[in-house]
């Protein structure tokens, strides 16, 4: 502390000494000059005799706003006859000794000196960091861009030429390539045609009821009055809506797949760029809280539909709610027999496949028709997926050496394969599977508690990811997971309160839906909405968060 109370600022290495210009240990200022000194160049200032005269004190706040070069001034703008003195933390303001009698009392008050400290320490650190982080990834980027646009300028040079050599082939196969994308892109449509086939039977069966009404009416006899309809959520199927389909044509690239098949010649190589990506995913992380609600059950499990709904299910409770983002209960499915569901995934018509405490799979058809598919006994079935081939997947456990993750016919009546994830040395690395989804080709598995597996179509481990990268204080616990529409995985991870937002290559992008963030402890259960991008997470305390987490 200097003499008149104030705090003394330490060193900082983004102020100069204004004699020797260096910026090591700057904690004194001469009020003549007026200039900050570093330690050797005051006691050479005091020595020196054209200088004994100089007043040299302690570098606070307080000289600074009297005596450096700008002469900050800054009075109360409430009380402009006063200095700032204090800082109000609750309110945030500056303020002079009027203020705190006035408006502040009982507020958590800071010393101005204290307050500027804090600021400048913190504009330290990140002027630090501009040298220590920010330059040495823009300098990696620059030269991965050199690189990138030397081998692209290559590869483009090559891909002319080939495309010059081979013109005449090209041309010969033209109307067959052109009549293959017209039945591809047909296909694309009777696809997403197909997937809402659900919709036109319902509409049908109400004319069916409808007309069957009207006939009970028209006769007038007492049989109406216990006639029971179908209830009306009955009615009403449930549609996945699909990802919205963009379909255009890009002649470059269809040349070059032509050619590739009917000449050979035509290599494609993929780049790794980290760097560039990585920075892009950064820049574009943003956690935004945009509603929460307290569900009917615990949420250890959630599927989203689109159109601002998800499915909320609890391992101890028989019957799963759809909720809107408002909160509210749209409807509600109970499986006979089931003592809980652990998962539940959506096909492409519209069905649902659950798995169950009961060591059952079972389907729930559009009109809320409910069958078993599978008995999984001896193993526990837990997570569930269902492929762009309609196959149905499900992890198997408690079962110890024994656990896998099966993958079903698209009727669940053949066992076409075992995943099991087998690394380099031929170990099984799915030991505890708990939920799966696929990303792209791949399928990425939950070992409960431990790390994620993502294995490729034959089995063959691609990368493990054990939550070191993000340096947390607890260790990594993985409980749910889902994919967003850029193939990157987020991933609940409830001893650390938060969620492990993963690329495709099981590399760490941020930790995101912080606690501090959503206000949520336990993170469980979690589904993305591709259509709002909006995260759903829940908890086991029936607390569910809806939030942004990309700009």
């Amino acid at each position: 502390m200097s003499d008149n109370g104030a705090s003394s600022i330490p060193p900082q290495t983004f102020v100069e000494c204004g004699i020797c210009k260096g910026n090591a240990n700057i904690s004194w200022f001469c009020k003549n000059c007026p200039t900050s000194l570093c330690d050797a160049c005051a006691t050479t200032h005091r020595t020196t005799k054209q200088y004994k005269s100089h007043t040299i004190v302690e570098r606070t706040y307080t000289v600074l706003r009297l005596f450096g070069p700008a002469k900050i001034a800054e009075q109360c703008e409430v009380h402009p006859e006063k200095d700032i003195s204090s800082y109000c933390n609750d309110c945030d303001v500056p303020c002079c000794i009027s203020c705190l009698v006035q408006n502040h009392q009982r507020h958590e008050i800071s010393t101005i000196e204290d307050k500027y400290l804090d600021a400048e320490r913190r504009l330290n650190v990140y002027y630090k960091q501009l040298d220590t982080d920010v330059r040495p990834t823009l300098d990696e980027m620059e030269d991965q861009a050199r690189e990138d646009v030397k081998e692209d300028n290559f590869t483009v040079e090559k891909v002319i030429n080939d495309i010059n050599e081979f013109r005449k082939d090209f041309i010969q196969n033209f109307n067959r390539s052109c009549d293959d994308l017209i039945t591809e892109v047909n296909q694309i449509s009777k696809k997403t045609t197909e997937a809402f086939g659900g919709i036109e039977k319902s509409k049908k069966m109400i004319d069916s009821l409808k007309k069957e009404i009207e006939k009970k009416i028209e006769r007038g006899r007492l049989d109406i009055i216990k006639y029971q309809p179908p209830k009306l959520e009955s009615l009403i199927p449930t549609i996945k809506r699909r990802k919205k389909v963009d379909i255009s044509f890009e002649p470059s690239m269809k040349i070059l797949e032509v050619m590739k098949e009917s000449v050979g010649k035509i290599e494609f190589k993929e780049i790794e760029r980290e760097v560039v990506h990585k920075s892009k995913m950064l820049r574009s992380v943003h956690v935004q809280k945009l509603h929460s609600f307290d569900s009917e059950i615990d949420v250890t499990s959630m599927t989203t539909v689109g159109n601002n709904m998800a499915w909320v299910m609890d391992f101890s409770s028989p019957t799963m709610y759809l909720y809107n983002d408002e909160g509210k209960v749209v409807r509600s499915v109970t499986g006979e027999g089931s003592k809980g569901i652990n998962d539940m995934a959506i096909t492409q018509s519209g069905e649902m496949i659950v798995t169950c405490r009961d060591d059952k799979v079972r389907r729930v058809s559009v009109n809320g028709e409910v069958s078993t598919m599978i008995d999984t006994a001896p193993f526990d079935c837990y997570g569930v997926c269902v492929t762009d081939k309609q196959e149905i997947v499900v992890c198997m456990s408690e079962q110890g050496d024994e656990n896998h993750v099966a993958v079903y016919s698209s009727d669940g009546r053949s066992k076409l394969r075992e995943i099991r994830g087998r690394d380099g040395q031929g170990e099984h690395l799915i030991t505890h599977p708990y939920r799966v989804l696929q990303n792209g080709q791949d399928l990425c598995v939950v070992n409960y508690g431990r790390n994620v597996v993502c294995v490729d179509e034959r089995d063959n481990v691609r990368w493990v990811y054990d939550g070191k990268q993000a340096k947390l204080e607890e260790s990594f616990y993985p409980r749910g997971i889902c994919v967003d529409k850029y193939n990157n995985l987020l991933v609940t991870d409830i001893r650390n309160h938060c969620v492990h937002y993963i690329d495709r290559e099981g590399r760490l992008i941020q930790v995101i839906l912080t606690r501090e963030q959503t206000g949520l402890m336990g993170h469980w259960g979690i589904c993305v909405d591709d259509v709002t991008g909006h995260v759903w997470v829940g908890n086991p305390l029936k607390k569910v968060v809806i939030a942004k987490y990309l700009k």
